[in-house]
């Protein structure tokens, strides 16, 4: 299937257009405050354009009039491309509104406050973004990319991977649920706690990351049924896999984990609370006894 892959460059451009845009007008303001926001909606938007482009590019290559053109009705699609991406749809939605609303509340993110400083490594923070868009919704796009008609029926692994998927948002969801709770309580003056390490937080100082990967895992695991049909390259399923290991590499050792370590490290680096957290919870991993 010669065009698969072609059917990609549509979403990207999308995906690191809008983000540069974004750059041109925040960068100079210094502002943060809707890159995540726009993180999560270029996600929505990039995998729906995903979906119905294969539809629009052959309404086009007939020298139909985009005016003419009719999104067509779901059930033309094949039921895994819709499941995949109304679930990986639900994830973006929910981070990019979460995100939002807790800027909106703190005023500012604390990962920004050197980098929104430096104007060229402010802008490379959006294109980053525009990369993590387009390299995290690969296992999405491909899936939509291949004629429903080729790809597999619905059956048990499916199953199984699409819970695994709802366990792993439910855990993120919770995490984040469990920390907004407890910023609240202790602005509200029940605790004077420096930071959480109670619930997930007493498992893995990064609970919310560990359970954002392991959702990014098992949508490669569903799309993985789709890229095995006839005629798709073999390496489909090897690209699609970047999408977890980017999603891991970002977050464990980029723009996640080390930024948010080494801001708790400069303010509680002497604070023995936190010595013993850090000395009693994995930094990551909850099987993995990695402290530091």
């Amino acid at each position: 299937m010669p065009t698969i892959f072609s059917r990609l460059w549509v979403p990207a451009a999308f995906a690191f257009g809008t983000q540069i845009a974004a750059a041109s007008i925040f960068v100079p303001l210094k502002s943060e405050k809707y890159y995540d926001f726009l993180g999560g909606t270029g996600h929505i938007i990039a995998a729906g354009i995903s979906l119905y482009g294969p539809t629009l590019y052959q309404h086009l290559a007939a020298s139909k009039p985009l005016a003419t053109y009719r999104f067509p009705a779901l059930s033309t699609f094949a039921p895994r491309q819709l499941v995949i991406t109304a679930a990986f749809g639900f994830w973006a939605a929910r981070l990019a509104v979460f995100l939002f609303h807790r800027i909106s509340k703190e005023g500012k993110d604390s990962r920004f406050d050197q980098i929104k400083q430096n104007a060229p490594r402010f802008f490379m923070a959006w294109v980053i973004q525009g990369a993590w868009i387009s390299i995290v919704g690969l296992p999405v796009w491909l899936t939509n990319a291949v004629p429903g008609v080729l790809t597999r029926p619905w059956g048990r692994p499916d199953v199984a991977l699409l819970g695994a998927a709802a366990l792993c948002l439910g855990t993120e969801m919770l995490a984040d649920y469990q920390k907004s709770a407890w910023r609240a309580e202790k602005n509200q003056g029940k605790h004077q706690e420096k930071f959480i390490n109670r619930g997930l937080w007493s498992l893995s100082r990064h609970p919310n990351y560990v359970a954002e990967i392991g959702l990014h895992t098992c949508i490669w695991g569903l799309a993985t049924r789709s890229l095995y049909a006839p005629g798709v390259p073999g390496i489909a399923v090897a690209i699609a896999a970047t999408s977890p290991l980017f999603t891991y590499y970002i977050l464990r050792y980029l723009s996640g984990v080390p930024l948010l370590e080494r801001a708790a490290n400069k303010k509680w680096r002497d604070d023995p609370n936190w010595k013993h957290y850090k000395q009693t919870t994995p930094v990551f991993w909850p099987w993995a006894p990695i402290y530091d």
